[in-house]
């Protein structure tokens, strides 16, 4: 009688067991990690700028810009920048340096010793797409091919 006693408590310990010990975890799975922005690194050459409508790339446009991401952290990345435009065409030219901040959403910040911008960018392969929103009077979109 106790042998048998024993062999139909044993599996009723264990499920119990089993029940009290699972199913109670409240605990939220982390959290993914925040993706930081593509670092941007490189050389660019002009493939087209547009402005007030108007748009113009190679020969009618040249221009290099070079990005050196120094730092990144979270959604966030940092770095210096460098660029020549030129456009004979309307007598345009302007060269600068200063640094970036990218953000993972896309959003573009540039301080320069010439200009200050803000807008947005996209990277697709080795195209760099940068739309210029603020000032106003800058307001444009450069297309930008990695070498």
């Amino acid at each position: 009688m106790k042998k048998r006693l024993l062999t139909l408590l044993v599996p009723v310990v264990v499920a119990t067991l089993a029940i009290g010990c699972g199913g109670g975890d409240t605990m939220d799975p982390e959290p993914p990690a925040a993706v930081g922005p593509p670092d941007l690194s490189g050389t660019y050459s002009l493939v087209s700028v547009t402005q007030g409508g108007l748009t113009v790339g190679p020969p009618g446009a040249t221009g290099t810009f070079t990005l050196s991401q120094t730092s990144s952290s979270g959604d966030t990345a940092s770095g210096t920048l460098t660029y020549s435009i030129s456009i004979p065409a309307i007598g345009f030219m302007q060269d600068d340096e200063g640094t970036f901040t990218v953000k993972s959403d896309g959003s573009w910040a540039q301080t320069g010793q010439v200009a200050q911008a803000l807008g947005t960018y996209t990277l697709a392969g080795n195209v760099l797409t940068v739309i210029v929103t603020e000032p106003l009077a800058a307001a444009s979109t450069t297309v930008w091919q990695r070498q």
